[in-house]
Order: C-alpha cells, then sequence, then structure tokens
C-alpha cells in the first residue's frame, strides 16, 4: 500500500476513533434525570420531562417575560387544561427551537404559545450549529461532570423524576415601580425589525409546528421596558404574512387594570406575582374561549396534576 493511502487509512481510524469516543463520553456524561444534581441546565424548564407522555395541552415558550407572567396551575385551577413554560433567562430563539424539538418527542401539545421578546434578541450566525453540535453530542455541553458522575450514568438508564409544582412559574411579589409613567408604546428608541437569522429561526418553528399538528398562537406579554408599536407591527406582519394568530397583552393594559405602580418586580420590565395573575386570569379566559381544550380536573389518569395544584396552593400561601 502506497504511503499516500497509509495516510489516508491513519487519517480515517483517528476520526473513528475519535467520533467513536466523543460519541460514548456524550452517552456518558448526559444527564441521566431532570435534577440540578444530575448536572441537568434550565431546570425549570425541563421539568416538562418527567410529565407524563403526551399530557400537556399547551407548551409555553420564550424567555423570562413567559415565566413572569403565566401560571400554568392557576388556569388548570380555573379551566382545567394542563400547560408548561419552557421559559429560560435571555432565551434566543434557535434554543426555543431547540426546547420545542427536545419536548415535542414526548409531548404533542394541541397549541403552542411563542412569547415574541425573543423575536429581537440578536444572535451569532454559527449559534444554531453550535447548539445543534451539543444537542448531537452532550460532550461538549456536559464536559465538566466527569468529577460528578453516578452509577446511572454509566448504566445509560435515563430516568426523569423532577416534578415541578410550579410547571415552569416563579413568583416573585417584588414591587419595584415604574418612576415615570409614561405612554411607553410609542417609544421609538427600541429595536424594531425581526433580523434575517430570528426570521429564518422562526419560519422553522412554524414549519415544525404544523408538521406535528400543534396550532401556534405568538403573544406579547405587558413589558413597560421591552415593548413598544413598531414591534408590535413587525411581530403583526409577520403573523399576518403566515396566518398565525396575533395576541399583545401591551394593547390590553386596561383591560388587564395592569398598573405600573404596583405590578411589576423591576420597573417595568417583568410583572411581579400580581401582575402575573392578572395576565393568567385574562390568558386562561382567551385560551378557553378560542381553542378547544378539556378539562382535566376529574379524569384519573391526571391525579398527579390535582397532587400538584395542592402543594402549589400551599407554596402561594407560604411565599406570601
Amino acid at each position: 500500500m502506497s504511503e499516500k493511502w497509509n495516510r489516508i487509512v491513519r487519517i480515517f481510524l483517528f476520526f473513528l476513533i475519535f467520533f467513536t469516543l466523543v460519541w460514548y463520553g456524550s452517552r456518558i456524561v448526559e444527564p441521566k434525570d431532570n435534577l440540578d444534581q444530575f448536572g441537568m441546565k434550565d431546570v425549570s424548564a425541563n421539568g416538562i420531562l418527567s410529565e407524563r407522555k403526551d399530557s400537556i395541552d399547551v407548551l409555553f415558550l420564550g424567555d423570562s417575560l413567559v415565566y413572569s407572567s403565566i401560571s400554568p396551575m392557576a388556569m388548570y385551577e380555573k379551566e382545567g387544561f394542563t400547560s408548561y413554560l419552557c421559559s429560560t433567562p435571555a432565551q434566543p430563539l434557535y434554543y426555543t427551537k431547540s426546547l420545542l424539538e427536545r419536548t415535542l418527542q414526548n409531548q404533542s401539545p394541541k397549541l403552542v404559545v411563542l412569547e415574541a421578546d425573543t423575536f429581537f434578541r440578536d444572535f451569532l450566525a454559527t449559534d444554531p450549529a453550535v447548539e445543534k453540535i451539543k444537542e448531537l453530542f452532550p460532550l461538549f455541553e456536559y464536559h465538566d461532570r466527569w468529577k460528578n458522575l453516578q452509577a446511572q450514568d454509566w448504566t445509560g438508564d435515563v430516568h426523569y423524576t423532577y416534578n415541578n409544582i410550579l410547571k415552569g412559574f416563579r413568583i416573585n411579589r417584588e414591587i419595584k415601580s415604574v418612576q415615570k409613567i409614561e405612554s411607553y408604546m410609542d417609544d421609538h428608541k427600541k429595536g424594531e425589525s425581526i433580523s434575517v437569522l430570528n426570521r429564518w429561526v422562526l419560519d422553522s418553528i412554524v414549519q415544525m409546528c404544523k408538521e406535528k399538528g400543534c396550532q401556534l398562537l405568538i403573544y406579547s406579554t405587558p413589558s413597560y421596558k421591552n415593548w413598544n408599536w413598531k414591534r408590535h407591527d413587525a411581530v403583526q406582519t409577520y403573523c399576518d404574512d403566515n396566518q398565525i394568530p396575533y395576541l399583545d397583552l401591551n394593547t390590553e393594559t386596561k383591560s388587564l387594570s395592569i398598573d405600573w405602580k404596583e405590578d411589576t418586580r423591576d420597573q417595568g420590565d417583568h410583572l411581579n406575582y400580581e401582575g402575573a395573575m392578572k395576565v393568567t386570569k385574562y390568558m386562561e379566559e382567551y385560551l378557553k374561549k378560542h381553542y378547544d381544550l378539556e378539562d382535566h380536573r376529574q379524569d384519573e389518569q391526571y391525579q398527579s396534576w390535582n397532587d400538584s395544584l395542592v402543594n402549589y396552593n400551599k407554596t402561594i400561601e407560604d411565599r406570601k
């Protein structure tokens, strides 16, 4: 065999061994449970992994505006449909897509609700590819877990045990008022166009929902610091072009009775618990009216939700 072919064979064997080690290492270090001590990241959002297969009716996706403004358990208590918030701080749209893909492996939500603030968060063109590599080869995401491996990691047995009784919601009762209340929707200083990269990822999310038979709703949570009419118009135009309903709650702050002196925890960026309850009440009524969502409260298969509801209400009382 010529030296040239010897070199080709050596290169081939090197990459074969390299990818084999990366694949095997990935299988070892990827979390086998959705608890923090097993290395799981974004534990609150990934609590959905322990939910019974095809038991979630409505999936919410987006950044911290979502988990600050919607309480799935409060909606379940009132209307009986199930929902979960796969929301994370400063969530870029490509990660939204990743969370959606992961969730759809075990859930078949009737409705996917996407918060629009993430449409205006920029990212690098290489970021989606890096995220996909991390999905395929978790070694690149969880390489620092070697020192904390447990017996379950070596057997490969995946068993998600963490059930988030808040279903992704985060309670915050702090009040930090907007200092000078003006017509924030007329503020033209904020970004107002959906970038080409965000539009590309958004198109793929829309297509994914169509292929999986999920209805899609895009909405905007009341946010004094983040929203204005130009952002509204950009989202509305995209939704009109793609025949997607758009619910902008920034245009409903009067009917919601949002008080920017009392209902925000950080001077208008996010809502606090009182503001979240106002949005939740509006959303539960809107979803029940416009979508065919079943009431599961008397269904034995959803007893775990009734149990979680008891613990949820206790948690609400404890955090007053």
